[in-house]
């Protein structure tokens, strides 16, 4: 990242910045056109963000009870699935392991 970078961040490691979101000129102007393109849109993803992606806007009651979207715990249920089957295939193959090398 180079000094004509925009400098958007958390102020969170910083006492005096702290619950701030801090940037230079450039990066809290684009943070402003990326919110109004998340207001219209629904969403912005983009550069000169600093440490972001992305805005997007929300619905109210997301935050009364937020909530991953169903792909994304489709996607976790898939990997844990797998993660459990490669778990087993490991247990059965030590198993078999040690029965040839203690049987």
């Amino acid at each position: 990242m180079s000094d004509k970078d925009p400098k958007l961040t958390d102020g969170g490691e910083w006492i005096d910045h702290e619950d701030c979101i801090i940037g230079d000129q450039e990066g809290l102007e684009n943070l402003i056109q990326a919110c109004n393109t998340a207001l219209e849109k629904g969403e912005f993803y983009g550069p000169g963000l600093g440490d972001w992606v992305g805005v997007k806007r929300l619905d109210s009651d997301w935050f009364k009870d937020p909530q991953d979207s169903p792909q994304t715990r489709f996607a976790n249920f898939v990997l844990a699935a797998i993660l459990i089957f490669l778990l087993a295939l490991i247990l059965v193959g030590l198993i078999t392991v040690l029965s040839w090398v203690f049987g």
